[in-house]
């Protein structure tokens, strides 16, 4: 599973900012800690099947990058359950189904560490109305049942921490600063590492970054190295970064297909508006699913303001990064690249920056929730970010981040 850091993928967002029966579906009100039967576990994933069919936008991706046929996969994976003997069984196989999906952004995270979601978007619901679904879906499961899962999750796969029973262990990433520096005098540089754009991070690190980057101003180039940051929010370095080192607005646009699925309709009720169709994009490289008829199209203009009587930074702006790059800290190198903000330099990333908060699901016999990535971000060539990710402007090989950093402050010096 990716990190949690991956949570708020709020990318490129506007600041204004199964107990199925044919065609009824309903859920639990009540819950006790008894083994699931076998015919509730094949509900809880028929209904899983039939809702990602629906809305999952990567299944095309998965088959030509992982050879993955998900959905021809059905049968298969009702055998593997059948085959399970009890809940620690079943939820062991559940995460083999989701893990075939090889997406970093479709995971059981909102069930493992339930309180951290449903806080943040209750928290997230009191500023945008558009968070209610999210604190409604979360509702139709509890505490209790998400503790459940929990503790087979850590005895599953977290066994050394079964006695830390505290969310902590599994959400929090143990790193002692966020944010470390370096200024190189000698090659009027200055490095700024972030390790993660956490939601939790946005509003503790605002005034630290402020001061770096008023300093930052003396040094001919910066280096913003994002080398393992897994992402968090986008808000993180769309009010922390970019305004610091701008005095004037840069608008840019962004451009996503999605299904026509009433979870989508649901969850993202903005999408059905001003769509557009695969006639009126006219992007060169866009994936075959996209143009049989069953996607339709949004472009989002967005613009980030400068903050106020700001100096541009003169200097040469490089944003460093690897291959675990991947979400909101993926959005900021395809900023860079689409707005020439800075040079990406590094190895390819690990993609998936281009859209906004993954769908939640919860499964009505279980109660285990899951999310999934609703939307398929598209680079400016029409290819789907999620496929080709980030190619850096400047490509450096090396075998760790050290030595990738190392070979960049060489590649300056020879430039002075």
């Amino acid at each position: 599973m990716n990190s949690i850091s991956s949570f708020f993928h709020i990318t490129l967002k506007k600041k204004k900012t199964f107990l199925l029966l044919t065609t009824i579906v309903f859920f639990n009100t009540s819950f006790s800690q008894a083994q699931l039967s076998i015919n509730e576990k094949l509900a809880d994933f028929n209904y899983l099947h039939q809702e990602l069919e629906k809305s999952y936008p990567y299944f095309g991706i998965n088959k030509r990058a992982h050879n993955t046929d998900w959905l021809a996969n059905k049968e298969e994976y009702i055998k593997q359950i059948k085959n399970t003997k009890n809940d620690k069984e079943f939820f062991k196989v559940f995460n083999s189904i989701l893990n075939d999906l090889n997406n970093g952004h479709t995971d059981a995270y909102p069930t493992i560490i339930y309180n951290y979601f449903y806080n943040a978007y209750k928290q997230g619901a009191t500023q945008d109305p558009i968070y209610k679904i999210y604190v409604k879906e979360l509702e139709k499961t509890d505490s209790i049942r998400s503790k459940y899962w929990k503790e087979i999750n850590l005895e599953l796969f977290f066994p050394e921490r079964k006695n830390k029973n505290d969310e902590a262990s599994i959400s929090e990433t143990e790193i002692p600063e966020n944010i470390t520096t370096n200024f190189i005098d000698s090659l009027s540089t200055a490095i700024v590492h972030i390790k993660s754009f956490s939601y939790d991070y946005v509003e503790e690190d605002a005034d630290t970054l402020k001061y770096i980057f008023n300093k930052t101003h003396n040094y001919k180039n910066l280096i913003i190295d994002i080398q393992g940051n897994d992402g968090g929010s986008t808000e993180y370095w769309m009010e922390n970064i970019v305004p610091h080192l701008i005095n004037d607005t840069i608008p840019f646009s962004i451009t996503y297909g999605f299904k026509k699925s009433d979870r989508l309709k649901k969850f993202k009720p903005d999408y059905f508006k001003d769509t557009i169709y695969y006639e009126e994009i006219k992007l060169p490289n866009m994936p075959d699913e996209l143009k049989d008829g069953s996607y339709l199209f949004r472009r989002d203009e967005t613009t980030i303001d400068p903050v106020p009587n700001n100096k541009k930074y003169k200097g040469k702006i490089y944003l460093l990064v690897d291959h675990e790059v991947f979400s909101s800290s993926d959005a900021l190198a395809h900023f860079c690249k689409v707005t020439k903000f800075a040079t990406v330099v590094g190895e390819k990333t690990s993609g998936d920056g281009i859209g906004t908060d993954p769908l939640l699901l919860t499964l009505p016999n279980s109660g285990i929730v899951i999310r999934f990535t609703g939307e398929m971000g598209l680079n400016a060539d029409g290819s789907a970010n999620d496929e080709t990710k980030t190619n850096p402007d400047l490509i450096i090989k090396a075998s760790n981040k050290k030595e990738r950093l190392k070979k960049l402050l060489e590649h300056l010096k020879l430039q002075k």
